[in-house]
């Protein structure tokens, strides 16, 4: 519906803002990323080189064209690599190249029609534009941006040499007059975007970018410039091109200004292909290399000697290269919070006058933002996704006011966000879901060997892990397969789970705390606070408080005079919580009433009987396996289940009843007609127990 070139002929035609139109190409291509949609394709091929149509409004042409481009770019993503079935008859890359470099346009579909020359002009003329007149040529200063960029995209990383021929940069005075000098800069960068692997972090690889003629015509220049202030005497630097000298050639026939901006966009373009390929990995290399650029367009735009003067190009053009340089060096040290680039971008950033634009305004305060983006928890990617994102926001094209839009849509600006990662490796304990401070060990994937941290840890976007593993004897053990953890560039967060009876590394960082140190040893009242301190758990609390303080003693109590109820109680308490389980308090507690009552012979029934058997099977069987993990664990303590046996014992010997005696039947009768007794009930009990 926002798109006039997707609506069929019968559509009444509307009149849309240009920014409109702009987005919805730019949504096609966040809709469509990666899947060389052929009728997307085809669509957004046909619209780079659109020629404008009747009289409707021809504003932001250029900015539509570059979206168009970077919309088929995220549509054939990364699909340079392997041809793409469908696709091959739309001589995608010949028609890039058209773009790129401008000439005739006559479709090939008409040809083989046999549409006349006659009525290709007649249809042109139908659909003429009064205000805008291109024939039928191709206005390569509106289409080759888009086509530039759209091309490193579709190649990127596939190191095709003859795709990379189209964005040759000039290597004569000649062909450097034929091309826009901003133009330069975009090629820099799409040919470092499919040579991907070829790009250095060092200041030798942003000088080869340079060409040649445009050394030699900048040494000239400067030489020049040092005999003018020597008045006339000659120095060492005349020797380095001699041909310069010579009077050879057409070294000395060009275009000064021309020659300063081809240099400066070369060099701002490597610096942002820089930024591309290193971002978000806080390379220090990378970010020493346009440090020192930036440096060099510093010293270009305040230093006041003859020698720079001659270097130095127009102001618009070295404040965008200038801000270009300054977007690079954010983007590589993105969310670090570098002070060096810090510092930097505030003396940039100082000089404010009624010359600096709103764009460089907007530039450097972004380039601030990037640097501490997300408080230092997040960073930028540098997948091939990501990269069309940064290419998008940070396109180095920068706006007069905050309205235009004629080369770019300002709102896209926004879409860096699509390209930031979570960069920060952080432990949060299941119980409370607080953050936690631990030790862990990191695999590195291409050696055996690893690295040790503590998290929270900040990882960068080159960090190549294989593993994850917990180093701590405070937590249970933990180990994650690092590809599985990294989802979508992003880390996601460590969940762990503290032992019982130990503190975190905040509360005791050298593990002087603990409850084999502390609970063991005290009784009472410190001994209920060793039990909050260590644990949170409601019902365990509760039990210690009334079970295991003198105040709350049961004076009503069976057990013997050499039992220590409150030391069991103790016993009981600390091991449901060093062994976390405050489940078992409850049948803790039944087993209690069962003592209780059985010692005073009112709780004797076979259920009860029964259950107390189980108990004394479990404990005998435990004892009867090699299994070592179940040998560790002890759902009871092996104390209270042999006072439970003891006291079954006692309370059938009180009776009489045993196993000497179920051996004469007379004896049992004897039994049977003892008054105020139910030995029938007694007997059966006894032999449940005995069975």
């Amino acid at each position: 519906l926002h798109i006039p070139s997707l609506l069929p002929s019968s559509f009444i035609p509307m009149e849309l803002a240009s920014t409109v139109q702009a987005s919805a190409v730019a949504g096609i291509g966040l809709l469509y990323q990666g899947s060389s949609h052929r009728l997307m394709t085809e669509f957004l091929l046909n619209e780079i080189g659109k020629h404008p149509i009747k009289d409707q409004s021809n504003n932001d042409r250029e900015g539509f064209s570059l979206l168009c481009g970077l919309s088929l770019g995220m549509v054939n993503l990364q699909k340079g690599t392997s041809t793409v079935c469908g696709l091959e008859d739309l001589r995608i890359e010949e028609r890039l190249h058209k773009y790129i470099s401008g000439g005739a346009e006559i479709s090939d579909s008409r040809r083989q029609k046999g549409v006349t020359d006659a009525a290709i002009s007649a249809s042109h003329e139908s659909g003429r534009n009064s205000r805008v007149y291109e024939a039928n040529a191709i206005n390569r200063d509106i289409t080759a941006p888009g086509a530039t960029v759209a091309l490193g995209l579709i190649y990127i990383k596939s190191h095709n040499k003859s795709v990379a021929t189209s964005l040759v940069l000039p290597d004569t005075h000649f062909q450097l007059d034929y091309v826009r000098p901003d133009l330069l800069a975009l090629r820099v960068i799409s040919r470092s975007l499919i040579f991907w692997n070829d790009v250095e972090p060092t200041p030798e690889w942003i000088d080869s970018m340079v060409p040649r003629v445009v050394k030699s015509s900048i040494e000239f220049m400067k030489n020049a410039a040092r005999r003018a202030a020597s008045f006339g005497q000659m120095d060492d630097h005349d020797q380095v091109y001699p041909e310069i000298y010579s009077g050879k050639g057409d070294a000395t026939d060009f275009d000064p200004q021309a020659v300063r901006q081809a240099k400066s966009f070369i060099v701002a373009g490597a610096c942002f292909s820089l930024g591309l390929r290193y971002a978000g990995t806080a390379n220090r290399a990378a970010g020493s290399a346009i440090f020192e650029r930036i440096i060099w367009f510093l010293e270009l735009r305040d230093n006041k000697d003859i020698v720079t003067l001659t270097q130095r190009p127009d102001t618009c053009t070295l404040t965008t290269c200038l801000c270009t340089a300054a977007m690079s060096l954010a983007m590589v040290m993105a969310g670090t919070g570098d002070l060096d680039s810090f510092r930097l971008f505030r003396a940039i950033r100082w000089r404010c006058d009624e010359d600096t634009l709103y764009g460089t305004h907007m530039t450097l305060g972004a380039a601030i933002g990037l640097l501490f983006l997300g408080g230092g928890k997040y960073t930028l990617g540098n997948s091939p996704g990501d990269i069309a994102m940064l290419i998008t926001s940070f396109y180095p094209h920068y706006p007069v006011l905050s309205s235009d839009n004629q080369y770019h849509l300002q709102a896209l600006r926004h879409l860096y966000a699509l390209a930031v990662h979570k960069r920060i490796l952080e432990a949060v304990d299941v119980d409370n879901a607080d953050k936690v401070c631990i030790p862990i060990e990191l695999s590195l994937a291409k050696s055996n060997e690893s690295i040790e941290v503590t998290t929270p840890y900040l990882l960068a976007n080159d960090s190549d892990f294989a593993e994850i593993r917990l180093k701590s004897d405070r937590y249970y053990p933990v180990v994650i397969n690092f590809a599985d953890f990294n989802v979508q560039g992003n880390i996601s967060t460590l969940y762990v789970k503290r032992k019982a009876g130990h503190l975190d590394f905040l509360q005791d960082p050298n593990a002087l705390s603990s409850v084999s140190t502390t609970v063991e040893s005290d009784g009472g009242e410190s001994f209920l606070k060793s039990i909050k301190f260590f644990s949170n758990d409601a019902i365990l609390s509760s039990f210690a408080k009334y079970f295991c303080n003198p105040q709350y003693k049961i004076d009503d109590t069976s057990f013997e005079a050499d039992v220590s109820f409150e030391k069991l109680c103790n016993d009981i308490a600390h091991e449901c919580m060093k062994e976390e389980k405050t489940e078992i308090l409850p049948l803790y507690l039944k087993l209690f009433r069962f003592i209780d009552g059985i010692s005073k012979k009112n709780n004797i029934k076979i259920q009860n009987i029964w259950d107390a058997r189980l108990l004394r099977s479990y404990v005998e069987m435990k004892g009867r396996m090699d299994d070592a993990y179940f040998g560790l664990v002890n759902l009871l303590s092996r104390q209270l289940i042999a006072l439970v046996c003891e006291s079954v014992d006692k309370t059938f010997q009180d009776f009489g009843v045993d196993e000497t005696a179920l051996l004469s039947l007379d004896n049992y009768d004897g039994m049977t007609r003892k008054e105020g007794t139910t030995p029938k009930r007694i007997v059966e009990c006894f032999l449940v127990w005995c069975q």
